[in-house]
């Protein structure tokens, strides 16, 4: 609660009735016409259902004052200092059928205290203790901004066929109060056990999958899938009544499409549609097309979000997104339950029951413990290495992988961030063991920012992009990850390809850009890399895609090619040896682009490779620009390419990795590891293959 302000009335609820028919219909939108009246006294019997409301002042909402957001202005009496304590709201809706409901949620964002009615019976009330309720009831302070669960316990009898009135009437704490805001919706669901909460799906493998979903009445859950909607070839039950449901599906097959249907065991059974679907990823390592949808800092439902949102699954239904990563702030604004539901279960859920997400802590997810506020409840991702990587042993930081991409997911937030902790380690041993071709990394907190935040500030957010800064990126750029996302800074930002930069944006020179161009592909085109796999000081494209649901100005940071305060998500497509992402803006219009290309990875035909390991003389000799160093294998194997020194110290890593038998090519530029240009002079380029070692001379002009 602002200290300015005495007290706040917020009221935005949705009402969701469980049925065992077959169709599901809204009876009131968000932004419908509702009832009011406002006055220094209670209307006479308003709760109940004939009461006769149509001398009362109507209006779409969002109806209130005092926020600029209001589309229906109330009064509040004419002394500001002493206004209205209680205002009261009618809606009518109408049912052809009542028999089958068999319960209700009341879900409310409120501030300070409410009574609502069904028919003029009372179903739920928050924060007012005394009874009975009159008009200068005072409620108890709440602080409002997210929608609060209430099961109801009811029933058909509580309902009528034909005409219905659900009836709330908000009190303030005090006369003081500033504002007052109210909006709702309410959808009936008939023949299907609606979750209160999900479908959303987590954890993804070519063989299993977590499905995880909450209802308001407690039941044995049961998950059953096919490959066809309605054709069920398979179920899992769980083994114990919760209304926290959470199933693993196992023994599925890699890369295929499958439907599936949420019901409880001797219970409700739910119908299903061809929404209900999700894709198994391909084996590791394999080189299916990958399609990858990037959040960040999306936790407030608004109306830019679900433009986002919107534009998302508008770019999207001809060739649907495989994964989707969420950057952390994914509800504000501190986490809660109630803000999750509101800012990203509720807000995503078109998204979510098809799409498996894997997320990173942001400062947002302040509440890491107690029963439904804890951000490692709310997910289930997979800690244990069994979605390929190493296992971590935590959720805080993990490993994935889909196709021939490595996921690495580490947490800014709340882990040690040092060189010694546990984190960095289990790092450098998963990224050791990576043999994907692309390995992306994300976390909250980024290394480079201009925008909400200043990486260069190191008090900014505790130091953490700093740590992130010093401390990670040296990391993957010894390693090779090609891309890291992070979200926090509420701004779009995308680096040129980098790599050796570990300092404040005022050490940034050119020599840190890898390659000086915009990596558009209808721009200056795309940024190549030399290896397939990870290659040692290639160059990383840094992105912060911190604007789906908030943006702000954002500054110039030398390291970066592209900076826009527009609301959007990106759309990252891995297809072989390329990677392409877009930043779609809330419109669905592409604002930034950039590719990232690797040598083709081709099955070469036993008559067309080499009998023997060949390595060819540098062209051109001598050089000031880049030589290319030509090799071809016999068969496939890990090469090693390294420059020397006439010492024989290492300069510069080209190529690290599984090659395929055949030619291939690689460009030295004359910088070494740190992306510094070398002084002139004599280098050897060295090769090694299957315990054989070829050397070539190379000179370096000035």
């Amino acid at each position: 609660m602002s200290p300015i302000r005495v007290s706040r009335v917020l009221v935005a609820f949705a009402l969701t009735l469980f049925a065992v028919s077959a169709e599901a219909e809204t009876v009131v939108s968000l932004g419908a016409t509702w009832r009011h009246a406002e006055g220094p006294s209670e209307p006479a019997g308003w709760r109940a259902l004939g009461y006769v409301d149509s001398t009362w002042a109507q209006g779409p909402a969002v109806l209130g004052y005092g926020e600029t957001y209001i589309v229906t202005t109330l009064g509040y009496g004419s002394n500001a200092s002493a206004k209205w304590i209680t205002s009261y709201f009618r809606k009518s809706f109408t049912l052809a059928d009542t028999a089958t409901i068999t319960g209700a949620t009341l879900s409310a964002n409120y501030d300070d205290g409410f009574v609502a009615y069904l028919n003029g019976v009372e179903v739920a009330r928050r924060g007012i203790a005394a009874d009975p309720v009159v008009w200068g009831t005072l409620a108890t302070l709440h602080e409002g901004g997210a929608a609060e669960v209430v099961p109801l316990a009811i029933t058909g009898a509580a309902l009528r066929v034909g005409t219905n009135v659900l009836a709330v009437e908000v009190h303030q704490n005090a006369g003081t109060s500033s504002d007052l805001v109210w909006d709702g919706s309410l959808a009936l669901e008939r023949g299907v056990l609606v979750p209160t909460r999900g479908p959303y799906l987590q954890s993804p493998t070519p063989t299993s999958l977590v499905v995880r979903w909450r209802t308001s009445v407690a039941g044995v859950g049961r998950v059953s899938f096919g490959t066809a909607p309605g054709l069920w070839s398979a179920s899992a039950d769980e083994v114990a009544s919760t209304t926290e449901h959470e199933l693993l599906l196992t023994g599925l097959t890699p890369n295929t499409r499958y439907y599936y249907e949420l019901s409880t065991v001797g219970g409700f059974t739910a119908a299903s549609d061809s929404s209900f679907t999700f894709r198994t990823p391909p084996p590791a390592e394999s080189r299916q097309a990958t399609r990858i949808w990037v959040w960040g800092d999306g936790g407030l439902d608004n109306t830019d979000s679900r433009a986002v949102r919107d534009a998302f699954i508008a770019r999207t239904r001809s060739r649907p997104a495989d994964v989707g990563l969420m950057l952390g702030d994914n509800a504000y604004s501190s986490g809660t339950d109630s803000e999750y539901q509101t800012g990203c279960f509720g807000l995503l859920q078109p998204v979510l029951k098809q799409l498996p997400f894997l997320s990173t802590r942001g400062n947002h997810e302040v509440l890491v413990a107690g029963p439904n506020n804890d951000y490692y409840d709310f997910f289930t991702l997979p800690g244990a290495g069994q979605a390929g990587g190493v296992a971590s042993g935590t959720e805080a930081y993990y490993s994935f992988n889909w196709a021939n991409v490595h996921f690495i997911c580490l947490d800014s937030e709340g882990t040690d961030r040092s060189l010694g902790g546990d984190m960095v380690r289990w790092l450098r041993q998963d990224l050791a063991a990576s043999q994907s071709d692309w390995n992306v990394c994300f976390w909250h907190h980024p290394a480079y920012t201009k925008g909400s935040h200043d990486s260069d500030n190191i008090s900014d957010s505790g130091g953490r992009m700093r740590d992130m800064r010093e401390n990670i990126v040296p990391i993957l750029d010894s390693t090779g990850v090609d891309l890291v996302l992070a979200g926090h800074s509420h701004v779009y930002e995308r680096s040129y390809l980098i790599r050796g930069h570990y300092l404040t944006s005022t050490t940034f020179t050119e020599a840190m850009k890898v390659q000086p161009g915009d990596g558009r592909p209808d721009g200056d085109g795309a940024y190549t890399k030399p290896t397939n796999g990870k290659g040692p000081f290639e160059g990383i494209v840094h992105s912060v895609v911190g604007s789906s649901s908030q943006i702000s100005a954002v500054g110039s940071h030398p390291a970066m090619v592209a900076k826009l305060n527009a609301f959007g998500s990106m759309l990252i497509d891995v297809e072989g040896n390329r990677l392409e992402a877009r930043f779609l803006d809330k419109t669905g219009v592409v604002r930034d682009s950039f590719a990232v290309l690797k040598p083709q990875v081709l099955d070469v035909p036993p008559a067309l490779r080499p009998i023997a390991l060949r390595f060819r003389a540098p062209q051109p000799n001598p050089s000031r620009q880049g030589s290319i160093l030509t090799f071809a294998l016999p068969t496939a194997g890990r090469v090693e390419l390294t420059v020397l020194d006439v010492s024989g110290r290492v300069v510069s890593r080209l190529a690290s990795g599984t090659r395929a038998a055949g030619e291939h090519r690689v460009e030295w530029r004359g910088v070494d590891d740190a992306g510094r240009a070398v002084a002139a002079g004599v280098y050897y380029a060295r090769l090694e293959w299957n315990g054989e070692k070829r050397l070539q001379r190379v000179v370096r002009l000035r």
